[in-house]
């Protein structure tokens, strides 16, 4: 199950990269923001569900878990600021998904970046 969630994480963040480079008008933007946070914090999903048995049941959540991994040694400490990623990803759901905030096209593409990185790291931390 770990693999699903990080197969679908894995997914939005292409269908992000798909929509940043579509023709579209500038919300394509805020659509890309929203699909990098939703990859990462299905790629934290995919580390919280192997190691926990739990998914995070509100995006808040989130963070606390992947402490909690990193308290518990199941990830390794070198990858402890990686919850900065995903408090950066809290932080700027709410105004990707309803204060229709506007985003520029590199908060974008700096959002894509993290969703990488954290799903790269997920990856290795999977075995």
């Amino acid at each position: 199950m770990e693999r699903s969630h990080l197969e679908q994480a894995k997914l939005w963040l292409e269908a992000a990269r798909h929509i940043i480079n579509s023709p579209e008008a500038r919300e394509k933007y805020v659509v890309s923001v929203a699909m990098s946070i939703h990859a990462i914090i299905k790629a934290n999903d995919s580390l919280t569900f192997k190691h926990l048995a739990t998914t995070a049941r509100r995006h808040d959540d989130a963070r606390r878990l992947f402490e909690e991994l990193i308290r518990k040694n199941f990830i390794r400490s070198e990858f402890s600021q990686y919850k900065q990623i995903i408090q950066d990803a809290i932080n700027n759901k709410a105004r990707a998904e309803y204060r229709i905030a506007e985003f520029s096209k590199k908060e974008a593409e700096d959002m894509m970046s993290k969703a990488d990185k954290f799903i790269r790291m997920a990856d290795k931390e999977l075995g």
